[in-house]
This record gives C-alpha cells, structure tokens and sequence, in this order.
C-alpha cells in the first residue's frame, strides 16, 4: 500500500480507537452533573489525576515499548516480547498491591483522610484495568489489526456510556469509577481476543532478555510522563495564590478548546509514529517526512488563526457570559499546543530509532522550564503569565526535539517554516492587543500567505487528487 494511503488509513483507525474515549468525558457531561455534585464531580477529576499519574509509574510505560518492538517481528519474538510483558505487569499489579495495602494500613492506623486514601482500592482498580486495557490494545496496533485496535475505543466509549448510566444514579462517585473500571476491562478483553493475541501468550516464551529490553526503552518516558505532568498541571497551585479560583476558572475554560486540537493531534501521531517506523531507512523517507512535517504545520496554522477568529464566540457559545474575559488567552494557548505538536512531530524519530532517552532530555528542558516561568511569570501577570509559560515550555521543548532528530532527518525549508509562524504569531499578538476577535479581512490575508508560502505543496497535492480520482 502507498504509503501516504497508509498514513492515511491508520489515522483514520487510531481517530476511531481514541476518539471516543477521548470524547467521552465531554459528551457525558451534562449526564455527569446532573447526578454528582460539584464536589463529587471534583473527586472524580481527581481520582482521573491520581490514575493517569500511577499508570505511568507502576507500569514503567510498558505499553508504550509492547507497540514499538513486537512490529515486523517473527511471530516467535512477538510472542516472547508479549509474554514477557504480561509477566511484568502482574509482576506490577503485585508490588503495587502490597504499596497500597501499606497505604491503607497507615492511614487507618493515624486517621489520615484525603481523596486518596478514601477512595484508595478504586483507584488501584481503575488504575489495573487501565494498564491492562493499553498494554492490549497497544498490542493489537503492533500486531496490524488496525480494525480490531479502531473497534476496542467504540467498544470502550460505549461500555463507559451504559455502565454510567446504570451505576451512577445508584452509586455516585463509587459508582462512577466502577464504571470506568468495567469498561476498561471489557475492552482489554475484546482486544486481547478478537485481535487473536490470546494466541502470542505463551509462559514457555517469557523472557528476561526481552523484558529487560523494552524496560530499558520504556522506563526513561516515565520522567517524559512527569514532565509533560509540570508543564500541563504546575501553573494551577500557582496560580491559585496569586490569582485565586476565578482566575483558574478563566483559564481552565480557555485551555478546553485548545485541548480539542490536542486530542485530534495525539490521535494522528500514534498512526504518524506507525508510518515512521514502517519508512524509516528506506530511500525517500526524508522527502516523505519533509513534507509530511511541513503539511501538518501548515494545517495547525491555520487552524490557530481560525481558532483566534472565533476564540470570542466560542466562549460565548458555549459557557455564560461570566466566562467571557476568558476569550483572549485561547489564541495565545493554541500557540502553545502548536509547539506541543511540533514536539509529538519530531519526537517519533526517536522511537524509530529507539533512542528514547532524547524524550527524557527534551522533557526535562520542557519541565524544568515550566517551573521557572511559572514561578517567574505568574506573579507579576496574572493568568498571562500561566498563559505565557505554557508557550515558552512547549517552545523549549518543541526546539530540542527538533535539534536532538536533526542527526536522524534534518528539515528542509526552514526559513519558510519560521516565516509562517512569524505572521501567524503577528495576527495573534494584534488580536490580543487590540482586544477584538473580529478581524476577518486580517484572518483570511494571514491564512492565504500561508498557503501561498506552501503552494509547491498544495500543487503537489492537487495532482495526487486528480491522479487519485479524476485522470481515471
């Protein structure tokens, strides 16, 4: 198969297979508030905290290498890798077990009540089913059943959709999360059977060797994990001193609608990070990622001057008018989840190359940045100053991953990129100066530079399409 069709077709079965769990939370919302309190509906954001952090941890980030090594193996060594891994995950669930049975116990004993320890054995049973439910699901994506992947995120929203329905009414948060837990386990269920992988675990494949491989990969993403975590969650406790709740209410509010741009973007760099594996090495992979990089660039663009168009009405539409100060720093924001994309972009050269110690590197600049802005720029603006560190963190990191990939693939155009970001960030800046949403004649001048400075592309574009479709 071609392989941009390729690329094409697995963005469409991965934007399937995590749309859904993506989405959910959003969807189900109105749902969600109408049963649990506003404190209730806290615990459960914390709870989501506590496991998507454990996750990380107790697992060393195993599901991530069980994708990256079986691929393109022989049979035998998919089922060693896959067999190893399961060992170590029970291996994790049991020392895991033991800690938060310590937990419980000293808790009880001194009377130490929090959202964790009240809600202690949830959480470690959400976070299982979790791990379970990635680790087979990443595994059915190395194995190249992309239907089977693209059908356990459908089966996971809506298993997530019926099980809320029934238990919370009955249970409230408890109920909640056991539904979490259901859906989780279920859908680990359906990927580790209808994907065929029951038939890769074997005990008489374990092996030492190959666990201790893919730890050596997976384990330096758990300090990638953490910082990504200070990047994205640090300025909050911050900002709570300095600007109070109304202050992290208007920002959490103008973070949502770059966070949608996110999701759709995590979603196309897991089918990106398949591509990139299955080219790598081969002759015209740089032409290939060129222009794929420089594609997506001018996408995300785009999409940052349309959402800086709209950033007004968005607020308006969507939340009441006490939420419409919030408008102005959802351009700035979107530049910040444009650097994250440029980070997700040239990340996946370093698994191709299985070097994943440069994620470690580049996200610990990411992190450690974030605490110095933050604490540095926070006090003296306010929410731009959140606002602020955000971009200069993902900056900071989207710059290294750039220069760590440079000795595996180097950009071309440059200049050209730099250009296009340079208007882009001027529409921003005059948007956020003058306080008006409203420049349609800017907007559109901005957009169509842009696609001019890339018409070699779009040209080359326009004849695949009538190549494509029309010359037959």
């Amino acid at each position: 198969m071609n392989k941009y069709k390729r690329l094409g077709k697995n963005t469409l079965l991965v934007f399937i297979g995590n749309a859904g769990s993506k989405l959910i939370g959003l969807v189900m919302l109105p749902f969600y508030t109408s049963w649990l309190s506003v404190e209730d509906y806290g615990v459960t954001d914390i709870i989501n905290v506590y496991v998507s952090f454990l996750v990380s941890i107790v697992s060393c980030c195993i599901a991530e290498s069980i994708f990256i090594f079986p691929k393109g193996q022989k049979v035998e060594k998919q089922k060693q890798y896959f067999s190893s891994g399961i060992v170590f995950v029970l291996q994790a669930f049991f020392v895991s077990f033991l800690l938060f049975g310590t937990v419980d116990f000293v808790s009880s004993i001194y009377g130490f009540s929090n959202s964790f320890t009240d809600y202690l054995w949830l959480i470690y049973g959400l976070m299982a089913a979790t791990l379970l439910q990635q680790f087979f699901q990443q595994f059915t994506r190395s194995i190249d059943k992309m239907i089977v992947y693209g059908m356990a995120g459908i089966v996971l929203t809506l298993l997530t959709a019926i099980c809320s329905f029934i238990l919370i009414p009955l249970k409230g948060v408890v109920g909640y999360v056991l539904s979490l837990i259901l859906a989780n386990l279920f859908t680990g269920v359906y990927s580790f059977f209808f994907s065929g992988s029951y038939k890769y675990c074997s005990p008489g494949s374990v092996n030492n060797e190959y666990c201790r491989e893919m730890l050596q990969y997976s384990v330096p993403l758990i300090p990638n994990g953490v910082m990504w975590w200070l990047v994205n969650a640090l300025n909050r406790p911050i900002m709570e001193t300095y600007v109070g709740l109304h202050g992290i209410g208007l920002f959490a509010v103008a973070n949502k609608f770059p966070g949608i741009i996110a999701m759709i973007f995590t979603i196309f760099v897991s089918s990106w990070q398949i591509s990139v594996l299955e080219e790598y090495g081969k002759d015209g992979y740089a032409s290939f990622y060129n222009k794929i990089f420089r594609g997506v660039l001018l996408i995300l663009l785009v999409l940052l001057v349309i959402v800086t168009f709209i950033s007004k009405w968005l607020v308006s539409f969507f939340t009441s008018s006490d939420y419409l100060d919030a408008w102005i720093y959802i351009p700035v924001l979107t530049l910040g989840i444009f650097f994250s994309c440029v980070s997700g972009l040239a990340g996946s050269t370093f698994s191709a190359v299985r070097k994943s110690r440069y994620f470690f590197y580049s996200s610990v600049y990411g992190g450690l940045s974030s605490i110095v802005f933050n604490f540095l720029l926070i006090p003296l603006w306010g929410i731009w100053g959140a606002v602020l560190s955000v971009v200069l963190s993902f900056m900071v990191m989207s710059v290294s991953r750039v220069a760590y990939s440079w000795t595996y693939v180097k950009l071309t155009h440059i200049p050209r990129l730099l250009l296009m970001l340079l208007l882009t960030c001027i529409y921003i800046v005059s948007v956020c100066l003058t306080g008006s949403a409203n420049s349609l004649v800017a907007g559109f001048i901005t957009i169509g530079l842009l696609l001019l400075l890339n018409c070699d592309l779009l040209h080359l574009l326009k004849r695949k399409i009538i190549k494509r479709y029309i010359a037959k």
